[in-house]
């Protein structure tokens, strides 16, 4: 059966769905999936996604392209997705956005969270409306699968990736030039430093307080950034500390690259932390406005932190006090979180 997964984005989110993506592999569906173009590097060359079709994000927020323009991508990019010719379409969004693809996905097979889970009454574009009964945004993620695979079709979280060989070399040679270990076990602390909402970043202070600490502990540092601000913010964490290097620019394959040799990342909760969830490698997630019961990695070789403040606030950073977290209880995780690996 050809099965299409509309999940357009975040970074974190199209992690989160890759588990429902492995299930239906599994039972021997072809899968497509629709998402955003900026996004497309994790799902192209993965081993169970038989076709990825590209949503060009900027183009059609580009005014000054006009309204026929964005239509005409609009409209390639619906007839790129029917003539998938599937028989299943599964909304993992539940917005507006997303119900509009599924619906003119060509199937009438429709499948997608019920409310509240969904928004802006794009269930009413599902036939098969799942309530969600997980707590784990993994776990309300894959029971969208249910339908077609039944209740027994379940197992642990799998997350299919591309191999990305020429980014894992790419990252060694890095990491040989910096003089860092490249086997993870000797290898470096990462600290993530930034995330998409305002309210999930550990302060600065925090972060300078932490590099700070792997000095004394003779942990080699290194920081990863995406944004220039988050750039900038990292050369001023190193510049205040007096300690840690920089990771270089990177596309999000050669972030994985880099990750793959972590001995542990410290992040947020934000695209980062869920890809070294997906690549196996022990991670720290520092949570605030997000529950960490739903966001969180979990099992051997994870450690979540719970920041206190208002839940799913996004940008007041005085109503999530990230500043909870000190530098020394968020080093001991990630000491405990790198030893889990090795331990009996």
């Amino acid at each position: 059966m050809r099965v299409l997964i509309v999940r357009l984005g975040a970074f974190g989110d199209i992690i989160h769905t890759l588990p429902l993506a492995a299930d239906l592999h599994r039972a021997g569906h072809q899968i497509g999936w629709v998402c955003e173009d900026r996004w497309a590097c994790v799902l192209r060359h993965n081993p169970v996604i038989d076709r990825v079709h590209e949503l060009p994000r900027k183009a059609l927020r580009d005014a000054t392209k006009g309204f026929a323009h964005r239509w005409l991508l609009l409209r390639r990019l619906l007839r790129d997705v029917r003539s998938g010719g599937y028989d299943v379409v599964i909304d993992a969004q539940g917005l507006g956005k997303s119900a509009i693809i599924a619906g003119w996905s060509g199937s009438k097979n429709r499948i997608g969270h019920a409310p509240p889970r969904s928004r802006e009454v794009s269930w009413l574009v599902s036939r098969t409306r799942v309530r969600p009964q997980a707590v784990h945004v993994i776990d309300q993620q894959r029971a969208l699968g249910l339908p077609l695979l039944g209740i027994g079709a379940r197992g642990g979280w799998q997350f299919p990736l591309p191999t990305w060989d020429a980014e894992r070399v790419f990252a060694r040679s890095w990491l040989i030039s910096q003089h860092i270990a490249t086997e993870p076990s000797q290898g470096a602390v990462m600290l993530n430093v930034g995330a998409g909402w305002p309210t999930k970043v550990w302060p600065q202070t925090c972060q300078i307080a932490f590099a700070r600490l792997c000095q004394e502990r003779k942990l080699p540092l290194v920081l990863v950034w995406g944004s220039p601000a988050e750039r900038t913010m990292a050369e001023t964490i190193v510049q205040e500390a007096k300690y840690g290097i920089m990771a270089p620019p990177t596309s999000i394959p050669q972030l994985a690259g880099i990750l793959s040799f972590a001995r542990v990342l410290v992040s947020g909760d934000t695209g980062p932390l869920h890809l070294c969830t997906a690549l196996g490698r022990p991670a720290v997630g520092l949570f605030g406005p997000v529950p960490a019961a739903r966001n969180g990695p979990r099992g051997r070789g994870y450690r979540t932190l719970q920041a206190p403040g208002a839940a799913w606030e996004r940008k007041d950073v005085s109503k999530v006090n990230m500043g909870a977290l000190s530098a020394e209880s968020v080093l001991n995780a990630a000491v405990a979180a790198s030893m889990d690996e090795h331990s009996v």
